[in-house]
């Protein structure tokens, strides 16, 4: 019997992972939305994912408190696009350089899960000190994340967590379009930037270097009608 997990009992998933085929298909092939290849084909991927899961994310969301559409979009957003088998190669050579340099930075940074989150931010969504992690914590944590059913609990309660940074009083299942652009760009960038840099930015123009502040919360907008209808599906 193997030792206990602190954070869940890992569930191996069964939707397929995103690999090395997957971004060939993606990146060497001709964009074809009639043979699904080139962008089409990570396209198909990311809306795969949503129907499929889309019980799962209505299930977390109202769980957390927060719009299932929101949860979908940035689910979206993450899945596909990077080989998801090899993150946890990515979290062990990152805590060999912790190791070399005693520090816990490097590999509490490592972003785990198809919907993408880091160890981090994950930790203090369970209440716990990032910096107390021992390296088999991060590890156990890790295996925990790349199955789907607690990376989507998890990503929805972070996700709470972030609107109420800004709003603290906000009514977290009915997001504005100000509220929903910067949950994705805390997300996306974390808290370390002022809130007011990312409301002036939703006022600059298209071509302004600022506008990057935001980009991944102005995606979850672009991409709302078509989340919704896959959700709907």
């Amino acid at each position: 019997m193997g030792k206990h997990n602190p954070f869940c009992t890992p569930i191996d998933s069964t939707f397929p992972r995103w690999n090395g085929a997957d971004i060939m298909i993606w990146k060497l092939m001709k964009d074809s939305p009639d043979e699904y290849t080139g962008q089409s084909y990570l396209y198909l991927y990311k809306d795969a994912y949503i129907k499929y899961h889309k019980d799962l994310i209505i299930k977390y969301a109202k769980e957390a408190g927060i719009s299932p559409l929101l949860l979908a979009g940035v689910a979206w957003q993450e899945a596909g696009g990077k080989p998801d088998r090899l993150k946890p190669f990515v979290l062990t050579f990152r805590q060999a350089v912790d190791y070399f340099k005693d520090t816990k930075g490097y590999s509490n940074s490592v972003s785990v899960g198809i919907i993408a989150i880091q160890i981090r931010a994950a930790a203090e969504t369970l209440k716990v000190d990032p910096n107390k992690l021992t390296r088999e914590m991060q590890i156990q944590l890790s295996q925990c994340l790349q199955s789907d059913d607690f990376n989507i609990k998890v990503v929805a309660l972070h996700l709470r967590d972030l609107i109420l940074f800004d709003y603290p009083n906000a009514d977290t299942t009915n997001l504005n379009q100000e509220k929903t652009i910067l949950v994705g760009a805390r997300y996306n960038r974390g808290i370390q930037r002022k809130k007011e840099d990312f409301v002036n930015a939703i006022s600059k123009d298209a071509n302004s270097d600022e506008r990057d502040y935001i980009s991944y919360g102005l995606a979850i907008i672009k991409r709302e009608d078509r989340v919704k209808r896959l959700m709907e599906s």
